[in-house]
């Protein structure tokens, strides 16, 4: 028989053709399947379309069946050595199930989820290659299926199988660290007709992971991948076993990182992120642009000082001599501080202020009946710690140790356990003669541990899925740090186009800049008095301070380059003191003169370990033994959180939440009925406000509201009425234009200067003028509610903090007479923004205002139009 192409006028000979669908007839006559359960798509196969190679054949075919609800696989290829190639499709359905060798019957194989989809399927379609070139021809050979078709084909194993494009796909994005349900969704948004499942995208991650390895152990491959990215890797091991006690590891780009910006390192240490429940001590860095970056990640077998040494003996190998760190900030570690006094003894190892806080709160606040006793004495424990001079941490230390006599257990715990030995390297009275950056706390290195942990989703992963999210997060930080140099390059800001700056444009970052600026507005204030100025910018950050930039503007001199620290000149991570001299050959020699005089066993070991030098991937080295509990009863769950096991201060914090009117979480809110001077507020409010809290009616009830919402108790409204005072006072010519007048200023001095025990009506609280004070005096955000008049009050000079670092209280004025504490839940709407904070905000302040835009809104929207309502500063509280 001969098949002829009718527009290509090609010849085909199908003559073995014939005989197959006579074998296929007879098997139909034997099978004697109805009719009605035949499925003819005879017609959809049939085609006289000449295809460009085999593998766009058996693309057209599958795509058909797929079309139709069937899936083609490939029966038999013939390569076409003694007669023309060839290749048979058939129905993954065709054939029949055929036993083990070892299973007589198919009972024996009748266990939980084992079936089989053969159904001697006759469906059969043929393609020939054509003589005169590479293409093909298809040939019916028979069209029908003895099963109905599928209505789906998700459940076809075959048919969700990934083509080469999709499994490169598959590969990078597995690289990537991306999820496998995100893998699937992309794959799928590339071919409308992808039928994979999940189980297909975990199979091929399998599968790409054991290709990848290549038979490889784990430690293997994590040498491998350690050496091919030229990561500098050290390790201690047990002789005994080979296991691995300590790991520690450091990318290139992060050891430039590290000696161009030594000044200041941060180390702390995280858990829950291996299968081995190894510490991971993670030490980080700050640029000159203020960002983080990750130095090196230690795994330690323990937390003790000999660990500890070693890792800071091989972090210390990675710096130049003359760039030591300036300051280390740890927790306090015993093991850690002393392994640093031991390897850096010249350094200062500050505490973290965050740790000591909770520390104290852990400790002390079950001591406290009352909360606004315990308010108060965190409040005067703030002040203490912030103490800017050593006569005023003596005097601050004899306030509190006398105010809060009858707390003989909490005043023995400051000072026993934290003043006493450590107040030289918390209190700021200290802290600030040295040049830390402004880094008093591990929050960086706490903020990096968190990120680790979302990006590594378990706590049961091995070493090298470890390091595989480790070097990717490592990636896009170096890119992120780049990317800010240049940044500081090239970008100059309009708010530094001032003729003070013109030697520092471009040449320092814009970090530092904008820490200068504040500086530089503070100048006119402070003038050249030093008292006053503090110095804590030139000792603490190495930048010029208010009365150094005070002389030059009396001078007319521009800010000189040579005034800012070389930390902030630094916008590269190029080191000067690499020398390209560096040899092996002294050491080579020696190692062949020790080989040649060692005997056949030494000669052994001292090849074997050259070879694992040479080449990490043959290491014997095996990885920790899986610490197992030895008590109690085993359990079935394997746990797979990253999250940490609560600190003693989140316990003390949760037992007495219940009893804080600040905490929404644990405060059932009170029917409208039930709380006093509800209705003083806007209805579309209400629902928001989770309690109000009364303070006395004698003139200083502002003022007692704002100290009971900051955390000094009712009783500390004079410290706020002198916290105003000296607000006006430092920023005396910024509150003139704000206000319109000198007179105003004035005025509210006068209002503000009343301490005796009963405030006459002119010496009342008055708002919105006093908003403005609170909210920048005490860096917070002020929300005022009232049933007149509902304003947002943001802090005019300070640079916006981290949205969850904000502290947001609401102060409410009711019955035209009173100040009441209020406490709003979350999600409350917060109405709109004082006008004359944007038109009188430092530019640094300005994102103080986005994290409140959709609530602003909210609020807008619940108000409505014709709300009598104002949310402008149109009136005066005190003049209704």
């Amino acid at each position: 028989m001969a098949l002829k192409n009718s527009e290509n006028g090609v010849e085909i000979s199908f003559e073995t053709v014939e005989k197959e669908e006579d074998e296929v007839q007879m098997n139909l006559d034997h099978n004697a399947a109805p009719l009605q359960q035949l499925v003819d798509i005879s017609d959809a196969f049939s085609s006289n379309e000449i295809f460009c190679s085999r593998d766009a054949l058996i693309e057209w075919a599958r795509n058909v069946g797929k079309r139709n609800g069937f899936v083609i696989v490939i029966k038999r290829s013939d390569k076409g050595d003694s007669r023309k190639a060839r290749v048979t499709l058939a129905c993954e359905r065709g054939g029949t199930y055929r036993h083990a060798k070892n299973k007589s019957n198919v009972e024996d194989l009748n266990r939980k989820g084992t079936g089989m989809k053969k159904c001697d399927c006759p469906f059969k379609i043929i393609g020939v290659k054509l003589t005169s070139s590479d293409d093909w021809s298809v040939k019916v050979v028979c069209g029908f299926h003895n099963h109905r078709a599928a209505k789906q084909l998700e459940g076809h194993s075959y048919a969700g199988r990934l083509s080469d494009g999709e499994k490169t796909i598959l590969s990078d994005m597995t690289k990537n660290l991306v999820k496998p349900r995100n893998i699937l969704l992309s794959i799928k948004n590339h071919d409308e007709y992808n039928v994979s499942t999940m189980k297909t995208i975990y199979n091929a991650r399998h599968k790409h992971r054991l290709l990848n390895s290549a038979g490889r152990s784990q430690m293997q491959q994590l040498m491998k991948q350690l050496n091919e990215c030229k990561y500098v890797e050290w390790h201690r091991k047990d002789e005994s076993n080979d296991c691995v006690r300590d790991l520690f590891w450091a990318h290139p780009t992060s050891i430039q990182l590290l000696n161009a910006f030594c000044s200041v390192l941060i180390m702390d240490c995280t858990y829950k992120t291996n299968r081995y429940r190894l510490p991971l001590l993670e030490i980080v860095g700050v640029t000159s642009t203020n960002l983080t970056f990750s130095v090196a990640f230690v795994y330690l077998e323990a937390e003790l000082v000999d660990n500890y040494t070693w890792a800071m003996e091989k972090l210390q190998s990675l710096m130049f001599a003359d760039r030591l760190p300036n300051v280390i900030v740890t927790d306090r570690e015993l093991a850690l501080m002393n392994a640093v006094r031991l390897v850096f003894p010249t350094t200062t190892n500050l505490l973290c202020r965050w740790h000591i806080s909770k520390n104290v709160l852990g400790n002390c606040k079950k001591l406290f009946e009352r909360k606004d006793k315990w308010e108060a004495f965190m409040s005067a424990w703030s002040v203490l710690v912030f103490s800017s001079k050593e006569d005023d941490y003596e005097r601050n230390l004899r306030s509190l140790t006398t105010d809060y006599y009858t707390y003989p257990g909490a005043v023995k715990y400051v000072t026993e356990s934290w003043l006493t030995p450590y107040k030289e390297r918390f209190v700021a009275a200290w802290t600030d003669k040295v040049m830390h950056l402004g880094n008093v706390s591990t929050n960086r290195a706490e903020s990096a541990h968190a990120k680790l942990k979302r990006h590594l989703g378990s706590s049961q992963g091995d070493l090298e899925n470890s390091w595989n999210v480790i070097n990717a997060l490592i990636e896009l930080q170096h890119t992120e740090i780049k990317a800010s140099f240049e940044r500081s390059i090239s970008v100059v800001e309009h708010q530094f186009n001032n003729a003070m700056f013109k030697e520092l444009r471009g040449m320092v970052s814009r970090a530092s800049l904008n820490m200068i600026l504040m500086e530089f507005k503070r100048a006119t204030q402070v003038e050249i008095d030093k008292g006053i100025c503090g110095c804590v910018n030139r000792t603490s950050y190495g930048l010029p301070c208010a009365h150094e930039l005070a002389e030059l503007i009396k001078e007319g001199r521009t800010i000189p380059l040579d005034s800012v620290h070389s930390h902030w000149r630094k916008l590269d991570t190029v080191t000067d003191n690499v020398s390209s001299e560096l040899t092996i050959s002294t050491e080579i020699d020696s190692i062949l003169r020790q080989f040649a005089e060692c005997d056949e066993a030494g000669k052994i070991a001292l090849k074997r370990k050259l070879r694992e030098l040479a080449c990490p991937a043959t290491t014997s080295m095996c990885p920790p033994l899986e610490k197992v509990k030895g008590k109690g009863r085993p359990s079935l769950k394997i746990n797979l959180s990253t999250k940490r096991a609560p600190s003693l201060f989140e316990i003390v914090e949760s037992a007495h939440d219940s009893t804080s009117p600040t905490t929404a979480c644990s405060v059932k809110v009170p029917k409208e009925k039930k709380l006093k001077y509800i209705k003083c507020f806007p209805h579309q409010i209400r629902e928001h406000i989770v309690n109000i809290v009364d303070v006395k009616a004698d003139g200083h009830c502002g003022y007692r509201s704002i100290a009971g919402l900051l955390g000094m108790g009712e009783d500390g409204w004079g410290t706020v009425r002198h916290d105003l005072v000296r607000e006006l006072h430092t920023f005396h010519d910024e509150y003139v234009q704000l206000y319109g007048s000198i007179d105003r200023v004035a005025e509210l001095v006068y209002s503000l200067s009343w301490f005796d025990s009963f405030a006459p009506y002119d010496r009342w609280m008055t708002l919105p003028d006093m908003g403005h004070l609170i909210a920048s005096r005490y860096n917070i955000v002020l929300v005022h509610l009232s049933i007149r008049q509902c304003l947002t009050y943001l802090p005019l000079r300070s640079v916006s903090p981290a949205p969850l670092h904000h502290k947001l209280i609401a102060l409410g004025f009711v019955e035209d007479c009173h100040f009441v504490q209020v406490f709003l839940d979350s999600t409350s709407p917060i109405p709109p923004i004082a006008c004359n904070w944007r038109n009188y905000r430092y530019q640094c302040a300005r994102g103080w205002e986005i994290p409140y835009v959709p609530r602003i809104e909210a609020f807008r929207s619940s108000l409505g139009t014709n709300s009598n309502v104002a949310t402008q500063e149109t009136i005066d509280v005190d003049e209704t």
